[in-house]
């Protein structure tokens, strides 16, 4: 029988982990590894922060965001509905110092990455995939990179055209289907997203408290600054005197500005000439971006209805137009006029009540040329 002798060394540490000697009597020395403490929340955000910004400043990947249905930069967070134009948009952010903040400010678990244009900034070698870039730097440049918290990077080649899943190949018109793709069919970070803010959540029940508490009950919250307001009204007065925001959007040829980022690509577009714009092929439609395009062929033409209400049977183009047919159902008046705080069911019937109730009608003027002097 094999006598061994147990020799613990306490407090020394191989890669983090305690170490269990084991010598036995015919020289052979095993070696059992004792599992490490758990990592708290903190520990593991510190972690993951240090891996991505490691990867940023050693390649070439781009981070983003993703809001609902548009592409966000990661680092100054301005809205793009074409991942062309995002990408030509990281010119703007230059140096170490901008990755660094970003990364200091970054709260998710993990961060999405594009992946098309990804090369080693520190050596000439081609690397086909994000896991074999982080290898390389780890192994040919010394990266210290923790591996505890995983990989902390979702990974993705983004195309204006079309979409591919690296995991699978299956391929989507536009960016939102995909992430939920992969997080439902391949273990990504969670398929239960808020439609409003993008937030990922591991239940429902986590996400239904989430806008409840979030999106719900919190008044009108200005983005810019925080401030709260009754009314959407209110909130609009406010963004216009206190932030400008009616013409946020400069156009980068003439000094005109817009409303908002689609405004003023239209403005460019026909105006500047600096893109084609993309006509429907079954109407005169057109329009500046190939994805909403694409979602007004989908939704117009080809009649797709892939949402459906569980009480009627009635189909829905996209999970908002559902949710707004819900109300019906529910009795919820979520939609407040602004100009009066009369609730109703549904955004449509809200408008056409303001529109019947409060748009004045701007009478004609009638001018003479001729005064009538009385003889």
């Amino acid at each position: 029988m094999l006598k061994c002798k147990l020799v613990l060394l306490a407090g020394e540490a191989r890669g983090g982990q305690v170490v269990n000697e084991v010598d036995s009597d015919d020289g052979v020395t095993l070696a059992a590894l004792v599992p490490k403490p758990a990592l708290s929340t903190k520990e593991k955000r510190k972690i993951m922060r240090n891996n991505v910004l490691q990867v940023l400043l050693k390649s070439t990947i781009m981070p983003f965001r993703w809001l609902k249905s548009s592409y966000r930069c990661f680092y100054c967070y301005e809205i793009f509905q074409e991942s062309s134009d995002l990408k030509n948009h990281q010119h703007v952010h230059v140096g170490d110092e901008v990755k660094v903040q970003a990364m200091n400010n970054y709260w998710d678990s993990v961060v999405y990455v594009d992946i098309s244009n990804m090369a080693c900034k520190l050596c000439p070698e081609m690397v086909t995939d994000l896991y074999e870039l982080i290898d390389h730097l780890i192994i040919q440049h010394g990266m210290v990179y923790n591996k505890d918290v995983g990989l902390c990077m979702v990974a993705f080649k983004l195309d204006n055209f079309n979409l591919y899943c690296l995991a699978c190949g299956a391929s989507f018109y536009t960016f939102g289907p995909l992430l939920h793709h992969t997080n439902k069919d391949h273990k990504g970070t969670s398929a239960i997203l808020c439609d409003i803010c993008g937030q990922h959540f591991k239940h429902v029940n986590l996400l239904r408290a989430h806008v409840k508490i979030v999106h719900e009950n919190t008044g009108m919250l200005c983005p810019e600054c925080g401030e709260k307001f009754e009314t959407r009204a209110k909130l609009k007065t406010h963004q216009k005197n206190q932030h400008d925001v009616d013409k946020k959007y400069k156009c980068l040829v003439c000094s005109q500005t817009f409303q908002s980022h689609y405004k003023r690509s239209r403005h460019m577009a026909t105006e500047h000439k600096n893109r084609q714009e993309i006509k429907c092929l079954h109407c005169p439609k057109t329009f500046v971006f190939r994805s909403m395009m694409m979602t007004h062929l989908r939704d117009t033409h080809l009649k797709v209805r892939n949402h459906i209400c569980g009480v009627c049977g009635w189909k829905a183009f996209n999970s908002n137009r559902l949710k707004n047919h819900m109300y019906k159902h529910s009795g919820e008046k979520n939609f407040k006029c602004d100009a009066c705080d009369k609730a109703f069911t549904t955004k449509k019937i809200m408008r056409a009540h303001f529109a019947r109730m409060h748009k004045t009608i701007q009478q004609p003027i009638i001018t003479y040329e001729h005064t009538y002097v009385p003889q």
